[in-house]
């Protein structure tokens, strides 16, 4: 995604949470199709499936039969995908957030008076880097190995951007007939549109000013890793009772990525950042801790 991005992001996660990312270096990247937005990318083809009620004649046959026919393989990816199908697309996300001292991420976190929740500051150029350069995402990506986006909440900036590619795609339909030219532009539609809906979600979850990372793959990439054997970064963990598919990606450097954490709301503020330097000291990182500044009543 070619967009500027803040210096810093901002993970926000659990004391358990903290505690595992500091001490083993590992991230995880959750399968798209496991968060906890059921819309989570449906909510891009609903806003085309509504543009295209009154668009370009000339494409508009061909798209609405590609994506919303009976037999659309957007359809099946989206929520009928087999585990068996070696070419389905996979994507991994790791959630970040533009917001430093959020109230609504602190909650998520904070359920009574003397529980807390973290965040983790990120240095965006630092981490994307590593990411790329690991050879795991290598083994596994296609090109771009990385995608990094801010999300899009707002309705009237996700029909512009949808708009500007859609006009893109009829430009270039209308310019040649041959049937292989046009066929590997819808090929190449297909992968924008696939791109643009990880990045498009439900205006009620605009508070959230996320930042999103994914990494792109497939079944056949994804299930090779397990001949890794008990070491495989492709992993399952249990999230409210199911199983939910990820990537633990060992990418923290020391004193690289990672420029410092704060405390979220919690009663014993001095306690809880006085913790946190000292681990940040054990494993290696920044002794760099703050305590929020959000006012959080109980």
């Amino acid at each position: 995604m070619t967009q500027s991005f803040p210096e810093t992001i901002y993970h926000y996660t659990s004391a358990s949470g903290l505690r595992g990312i500091l001490s083993s270096g590992i991230l995880f990247f959750t399968d798209s199709q496991f968060l906890n937005d059921r819309s989570e990318r449906k909510n891009f083809y609903q806003l085309l499936a509504d543009r295209l009620k009154g668009w370009v004649p000339d494409m508009k046959e061909v798209l609405e039969h590609r994506y919303f026919g009976r037999q659309s393989s957007v359809l099946r990816s989206l929520s009928m995908a087999e585990p068996a199908d070696q070419g389905a697309s996979r994507y991994f996300v790791l959630s970040c957030s533009q917001e430093k001292d959020s109230l609504p991420m602190w909650n998520y976190y904070t359920r009574g008076a003397r529980a807390a929740g973290y965040n983790i500051h990120f240095s965006t150029r630092a981490l994307v880097k590593q990411l790329q350069e690991h050879p795991l995402i290598q083994r596994i990506n296609c090109q771009p190995r990385i995608l990094c986006g801010r999300v899009i909440y707002e309705d009237k900036e996700k029909e512009l951007g949808l708009e500007g590619l859609l006009q893109e795609i009829s430009q270039k339909w209308r310019e040649k007939q041959d049937e292989r030219y046009r066929e590997e532009l819808l090929l190449r539609a297909d992968l924008a549109f696939e791109k643009m809906s990880l990045f498009y979600k439900d205006q009620a979850f605009a508070h959230e000013k996320e930042i999103r990372i994914v990494i792109p793959s497939d079944n056949r990439q994804i299930h090779s890793l397990s001949e890794d054997n008990d070491e495989s970064p492709y992993r399952f963990r249990e999230v409210r009772g199911a199983q939910v598919p990820y990537l633990a990606l060992d990418v923290l450097e020391k004193g690289t990525a990672i420029t410092g954490v704060t405390a979220g709301p919690a009663l014993d503020e001095e306690i809880a950042v006085k913790g946190v330097e000292y681990m940040l000291y054990c494993y290696g990182f920044p002794q760099t801790c703050k305590v929020s500044a959000v006012p959080l009543r109980y």
